[in-house]
């Protein structure tokens, strides 16, 4: 069973995704500034510090799959839509808490993981 894409539940994904509905080939060397400029102005909506300096990430293509990777905590829960008011922190402890929910970012496979806090 599929699923359906929703707008707006994600900016950095609405801004790929219609990137690839124009004809934009994301993965092509020749766009990495435009997409890297396009999430700083994402960024500077939703993060009030300007802490777009670790914003780190990488794009990759294997077999018209496109794969979003983030290289840092931080630019993980950016891209999936989670903004912390205290990247610093979120960059030396690769975790962070919100909405009962704990996030964990895994340094050596680049994955973002969280699970449930139970009260």
């Amino acid at each position: 069973m599929g699923s359906s894409y929703k707008w707006s539940m994600n900016p950095f994904r609405d801004f790929l995704f219609s990137s690839i509905l124009m004809g934009t080939d994301i993965t092509n060397k020749e766009h990495e500034a435009d997409i890297y400029v396009g999430f700083v102005t994402i960024l500077e909506y939703f993060v009030p510090n300007n802490d777009a300096q670790y914003l780190d990430f990488e794009i990759g293509n294997k077999d018209n799959y496109f794969k979003v990777v983030a290289k840092n905590a931080i630019t993980a829960l950016w891209l999936s839509g989670v903004f912390p008011d205290n990247p610093k922190q979120v960059l030396e402890t690769n975790e962070f808490i919100f909405e009962n929910l704990k996030y964990k970012f895994n340094v050596k496979t680049k994955k973002l993981s969280y699970r449930q806090i139970r009260k």
